[in-house]
């Protein structure tokens, strides 16, 4: 291999298939299939090459017999012709357009002598940088700092790759940055403070992070299996960081403090049992006080009066709204271009993404009330995207805007939700909330069903707080990132405060009843309702038909 030609990734040319890349494998995982994660869609890699250009490269099942004992992190390896393909990834770990997929003519050979300037190519963003991010960003950045403070690690999550544990660290200025690593990346600090419970100082080095903006607060995060950590490594810029630290600080070790008790888990019981007031469902119909609450309650069914899924913007969330451009001023031609009102999408080109934003009625023993199941929220229960519903709809030939009959798994699910009532709700007594979280623990319903009884002066009934055994499991949701992605864009109509209740009615999937778009409450932001009396825009040919409008089904 020494008297082969290395292209450098730079050069890479998509005329030429025959090209040999000398590289290093700096990053290496394994992408699962979302619908079954028992099943390896790809073994994925971020390689560098000695002038520290880096690129992503894919195996697919059909080759990894071929390649997969091959392929070891942080092994340097000549690569030959792997064929060149656009990057189409969201996150980019480079500014490099193109990607590399192999195949079976490609061969893969190790390389015993691999120099380049740095080991990893490190690429680090100063703290100023992050602190004054106003929007979130999906360009990979690298960071070293300092643990100054460690969180809890919030376990409340299913699925262990939503699992978190938030942190501070500082630079050698003193400037904080926040941090919050997910998965397994919250699990490696966690075991290494675990590990060695009379270290001084802990020096983090993040690389292929992302910087994550919510509620206007700038965090840096991990992203799934793409960031790496490196924890007190003996890596230059570590031990040149720790020696700088020292040097500035002397032996003070602020990370000394850090212990594994401090990054224990959520109790989920004590959050829902003592974090919040419990109520019941008659007391939020006239919201009195602004706070967060918990209710019980069972949903009953969605309000078909209300779209299902908003369209978000893909810069900041919020939802966004269409308008006609004329190419002229006598021109009667137009076309449609999405716009958003968001403080941080100005003279930014806009594009959208569906979310689910399901108006859900609960309702216990005092009464229903409707609460908005954000994106996040609903993906859990659904298990499917709002845009894999609405391409399933449009192949059925269907207005997306009908609803979907996978929306049924959401009928007869007994929680407790974590409700939020600001002081819209109050001042303009209306009845419609976000919600902020959830579980399905039958522990803690019950319990919190027990305390509501207590507290009333009544005592529980057992056999009213018992769900079906295939919905009990751990599955609570912390705050949403959906909430500040619509913000005020939840809007109050007039029938929100006496609603009548009505069943979930579906539609047998062999029979087919379709709506009009037009047929629904017109929702808009919170900015465009000028007092509680505004009455919704509706369209004046409503059948009366209150039943669930799915779209057909093939045969």
């Amino acid at each position: 291999m020494a008297e082969t030609k290395i292209t450098f990734i730079r050069d890479l040319d998509n005329m030429n298939d025959d090209y040999t890349l000398k590289v290093s494998i700096i990053r290496l995982w394994k992408s699962l299939s979302d619908g079954n994660p028992t099943i390896i869609r790809s073994i994925e890699m971020i390689l560098m090459d000695e002038m520290c250009t880096k690129i992503r490269a894919s195996v697919y099942p059909r080759d990894f017999q071929r390649f997969e004992s091959k392929l070891k992190e942080d092994q340097a390896v000549y690569i030959r012709s792997p064929t060149i393909a656009p990057n189409k990834y969201t996150f980019k770990i480079s500014d490099v357009t193109s990607k590399l997929n192999f195949h079976r003519r490609t061969t893969v050979n190790e390389c015993l002598h691999f120099q380049s300037k740095t080991k990893y190519g490190f690429s680090f963003v100063s703290f100023e940088t992050i602190i004054s991010v106003t929007a979130t960003s999906n360009e990979s950045i690298d960071i070293i700092g300092e643990v100054v403070s460690l969180g809890k690690l919030d376990s409340r999550d299913v699925s262990k790759s939503l699992h978190r544990l938030p942190l501070q660290i500082r630079n050698l200025e003193g400037l904080q940055a926040n941090v919050t690593l997910f998965g397994d990346i919250a699990y490696q600090l966690i075991s290494y403070l675990e590990a060695h419970k009379e270290v001084g100082r802990v020096i983090v080095l993040l690389q292929f992070a992302r910087i994550n903006v919510y509620n206007a607060t700038p965090s840096v995060n991990s992203y799934f299996e793409h960031t790496r950590m490196f924890i007190n490594a003996n890596l230059p810029e570590i031990v040149t960081f720790t020696d700088s630290l020292v040097g500035l600080r002397g032996l003070q070790n602020p990370s000394a403090s850090l212990t594994v008790e401090s990054s224990k888990s959520y109790s989920e019981f004590d959050d829902f049992l003592n974090n919040y007031k419990v109520k019941n469902v008659v007391d939020l119909i006239e919201p009195q006080e602004v706070g967060q609450y918990i209710i019980v309650g069972t949903i009953y069914g969605i309000r078909q009066d209300i779209d299902w899924y908003y369209d978000a913007c893909t810069n900041c969330g919020k939802k966004v709204q269409t308008e006609d451009l004329f190419s002229g001023a006598d021109s009667g031609d137009a076309s449609v271009v999405l716009k958003c009102n968001g403080d941080n999408c100005k003279n930014k080109t806009i594009s959208s993404v569906p979310r689910y934003k399901i108006p859900i009625r609960v309702q216990d023993d005092s009464g229903t009330i409707t609460l908005t199941l954000f994106d996040r929220d609903a993906y859990r229960i659904v298990k499917k995207r709002a845009r894999d519903l609405i391409d399933k709809i449009k192949q059925a030939g269907d207005n997306p805007r009908l609803y979907p009959y996978d929306l049924k798994c959401l009928e007869h699910k007994k929680m407790a939700f974590k409700i939020d009532v600001n002081s819209f709700n109050v001042s303009n007594n209306y009845n419609r909330f976000g919600i902020l979280g959830y579980t399905v623990d039958s522990n803690v319903i019950d319990a919190l069903e027990k305390k509501l009884a207590v507290e009333a002066g009544s005592p529980a009934n057992a056999d009213d707080t018992e769900i079906a055994s295939h919905e009990v499991s751990q599955e609570t949701k912390s705050l949403k990132d959906a909430i500040s992605q619509t913000g005020d864009n939840l809007t109050p109509t007039l029938p929100d405060k006496f609603e009548a209740t009505s069943p979930f009615k579906y539609n047998s999937p062999t029979t087919v009843k379709k709506r009009n778009v037009g047929d629904t409450i017109d929702v808009d932001d919170y900015d465009n309702v000028n007092s509680s009396t505004k009455v919704p825009r509706l369209n004046s040919k409503v059948d009366g038909n209150t039943g669930l409008l799915i779209p057909k089904l093939e045969k």
